[in-house]
């Protein structure tokens, strides 16, 4: 199916271990500002869920009639992909060829998914694992357009999580990520095809899945927990819990080292630059810089993304009270 369009307008650290990023990091504070994306034509409410990290954005839009849409803004264009028909559709991930990896949910506890891949301007079904076509989940896109996630199998009273791939120069192929210990789940996908795992445990620990190995990430003295949720170019972001503090945003550098940093509960989002946002309490996200704060984002509702040409996306409150799509920009 291909996408049409549909509206033309648009408008200091507390490290562990010191690292030479940090030190060659700018952390020069400055002005977010905001700038809101057009809304699709007829929808009620739409969000910002990744980036090409050229100025393109994508995401989901909120039609009444027709549920849950893809939407790219491009070039000051908006894009309306349609709706997969399945259940909500939301984009999980976008590479830098403008390639979008997506998601379609419904039932209890949105039990039943399918998965999806839009390149070209086309959107393709993504071929589920025989046993789970109707519980395959996309969780991130690599470089070349690969998109990495996981199936749920039911072989008689018995589930199995399998972590899959499936390939972008072999459409309708899939396959199982083999060499895995059966405890590990799929928490991001980094370009170079490197998978951010964590344990289905209490202690879901942080690991890296690369080349057929899988790397601990390490731990801080007296870490009392500690989780990821996001990883760019060998950068990931979670929080930690250090001994008698709260739970403390937190990134792992390139050699997998602990970084805490002083505010807040957990770092959301980081990028190539080390451009990391938290999340806090009472107050607006907060930007860093390889743990440096520089800045907070004015009217931010949630952010969903974080690109490699530093912007941040996401949405604020739109006037009717909903969420509205939103980019933010350093100036």
């Amino acid at each position: 199916m291909t996408g049409r369009i549909v509206m033309a307008a648009m408008l200091v650290v507390a490290a562990f271990v010191a690292t030479p990023q940090a030190a060659a990091a700018s952390g020069s504070a400055c002005t977010w500002r905001m700038q809101a994306l057009p809304a699709p034509a007829g929808s009620t409410q739409h969000q910002v869920q990744a980036t090409d990290h050229h100025g393109g954005y994508s995401g989901s839009a909120y039609f009444p009639d027709s549920g849950w849409h893809i939407i790219s803004w491009k070039n000051g264009q908006v894009i309306d992909y349609g709706s997969s028909g399945h259940g909500a559709d939301r984009v999980v991930a976008q590479n830098g060829d403008g390639t979008i990896a997506g998601l379609s949910v419904t039932g209890l506890w949105q039990a039943s998914a399918i998965s999806f891949r839009i390149r070209d301007g086309r959107r393709e079904r993504l071929t589920p694992l025989p046993g789970a076509e109707l519980n395959s989940r996309a969780f991130g896109i690599t470089g070349n357009g690969d998109v990495y996630g996981r199936a749920v199998v039911w072989e008689g009273r018995t589930m199995t999580h399998v972590v899959v791939r499936w390939p972008y120069d072999r459409p309708g192929v899939v396959e199982e990520v083999t060499g895995l210990p059966e405890d590990m789940r799929v928490v991001g996908v980094d370009h170079d095809g490197t998978l951010l795992m964590e344990r289905s445990s209490a202690d879901p620990w942080p690991h890296l899945w690369r080349d057929g190995r899988l790397i601990r990430l390490s731990e801080p003295p007296d870490l009392q927990f500690g989780y990821a949720l996001a990883i760019s170019d060998g950068l990931v972001a979670g929080s930690l819990r250090v001994g008698s503090e709260p739970n403390r945003p937190a990134y792992w550098d390139r050699d997998g080292q602990p970084h805490l940093m002083p505010e807040g509960a957990r770092a959301e989002q980081i990028n190539r630059n080390g451009l990391v946002v938290s999340a806090l309490t009472a107050t607006p996200y907060q930007v860093w810089r390889f743990g440096t704060p520089v800045g907070e984002l004015p009217g931010a509702a949630s952010v969903t993304t974080v690109g490699d040409d530093d912007t941040i996306g996401g949405a604020t409150t739109g006037p009717n009270h909903l969420p509205a799509a939103a980019v933010w920009r350093c100036s």
